[in-house]
């Protein structure tokens, strides 16, 4: 395992020396477009991690689920930097964090044409294994806020991208770095935003979201992990489910206070996946031979209902859509009954693997499929089983591990060190 990491790290340093060595601007201002469609004014927007629901859903309809042989046609394309982060859109711009030139950036697209609206920078940005940005930018009312790989948390205004202000949770807290950088989308409910920390401090953060200032730190001690912090209403409070580095825990929302917790203890630390919430149940998974479990949140707590090894997700979230889970388990895909975690189906068919850190995106009765090797597909997939109706191979790359955005009838995806976006409405 050891020897495979470094490995991969020593990949993504050579492709990253590389990438450096190449003449470009901070986010090329070369966008190179071939399509003049009108963008619908009616896009449901996607402003954060998972969209609008955080549930990986699209609101979507009449997709194109023919190609031709080479997939769906390329409308514009954008040189961008390094990173994992998703991309993330509003009233017709799309926005994207990556890691330019030794610098964390945050760009803004025209949706239709990719002109770049703006483009703003800061000194810093995670420069270890897998160079590149990790959590992907939220959008709330007039800020858009991003969480680097340092722990730069940063509040953007979204119509100019000017800086308002940019507080390092690390320093604030006394941490240290995980050991892949900070990689918990930002989460803004109310008058706060919320992330992890790192190591050898409080577990997650609170910062009010119109000052920067720390607004509390969790009681809760301990590794912070890499999955964004998702909310839960139970018993009439909202409580916050943070899947940290070596438990899952439940944090009273507005103060930080532990309500409870469950080991979950993972190789390397790696809890990174996005909890699944609904009907007061939650959903974990990880990686490394671990598994998934079920807990059941009540007044009292949570008690564990079920831990199997059935689903290990690396870190791509799994997708609940009525009572059928779907998730990557380490490249595979496989749907599971809510809430009882038993196996519906496994694909079998070898076109649908997705690689460990391939993702996916549901769209009424099907899922948008993009493979960490840059393959793109369409897959009817019901409790039944999963069927590909389409497939192309669109992007370069070995770890392709932003999850593709669905907006306005168009796909935008986020490859090695660029942006595409393709048309997906039917012609």
């Amino acid at each position: 395992m050891i020897a495979a990491l470094v490995a991969a790290a020593a990949v993504a340093f050579a492709l990253y020396a590389w990438w450096r060595r190449t003449p470009r601007t901070r986010v090329a201002e070369r966008v190179v477009y071939a399509g003049a469609a009108t963008f619908p004014a009616a896009a449901e927007d996607w402003p954060r991690w998972r969209g609008p629901r955080m549930d990986g859903i699209s609101q979507e309809r009449g997709l194109a689920t023919e190609w031709p042989e080479k997939g769906p046609p390329q409308l514009w394309a954008a040189e961008v930097g390094l990173g994992f982060s998703s991309p993330v859109a509003a009233a017709g711009k799309v926005y994207l964090f990556t890691f330019n030139n030794g610098r964390d950036t945050l760009s803004a697209f025209d949706a239709r044409t990719g002109k770049i609206v703006w483009n703003r920078d800061y000194g810093g940005g995670w420069t270890g294994p897998y160079t590149g940005t990790r959590a992907s930018p939220t959008i709330d009312g007039d800020a858009i806020y991003t969480y680097g790989g340092q722990g730069d948390l940063v509040r953007w205004d979204l119509a100019s991208g000017e800086v308002r202000w940019r507080v390092n949770v690390l320093a604030e807290t006394g941490a240290s770095n995980t050991q892949w950088g900070m990689a918990s989308s930002p989460l803004v409910l109310d008058d706060l935003v919320y992330v992890q920390n790192g190591v050898g401090s409080c577990v997650a953060v609170a910062v009010d979201k119109e000052t920067g200032k720390v607004a509390w730190k969790s009681k809760a001690q301990g590794p912070g992990g890499y999955a964004p912090i998702v909310p839960a209403d139970v018993a009439g409070a909202r409580q916050l489910i943070v899947l940290g580095g070596d438990a899952v825990w439940g944090m009273d929302a507005k103060t930080g206070e532990t309500r409870w917790s469950e080991a979950w203890k993972t190789n390397y630390q790696v809890n990174a996946t996005t909890p699944v919430v609904r009907d007061g149940h939650i959903f974990i998974s990880s990686a490394y031979d671990h598994g998934c479990m079920m807990l059941r949140l009540s007044a009292a707590g949570a008690e564990k209902l079920w831990e199997t090894k059935v689903v290990q997700s690396r870190f791509q979230g799994a997708v609940l859509d009525g009572d059928d889970l779907f998730a990557n388990s380490e490249g595979k895909l496989v749907c599971l009954a809510w809430p009882d975690g038993k196996e519906r189906w496994r694909a079998k068919d070898r076109k649908l693997d997705l690689g460990v850190g391939g993702s996916f995106v549901r769209v009424e009765d099907k899922l948008l499929l993009m493979s960490e090797r840059g393959k793109l597909g369409w897959a009817r997939a019901t409790g039944e089983g999963a069927e590909l109706l389409a497939q192309a191979d669109v992007l370069d790359g070995t770890q392709i591990w932003s999850t593709p955005l669905i907006y306005g009838g168009r796909l935008y995806a986020k490859g090695t060190a660029e942006l595409v976006c393709f048309d997906l409405t039917r012609r």
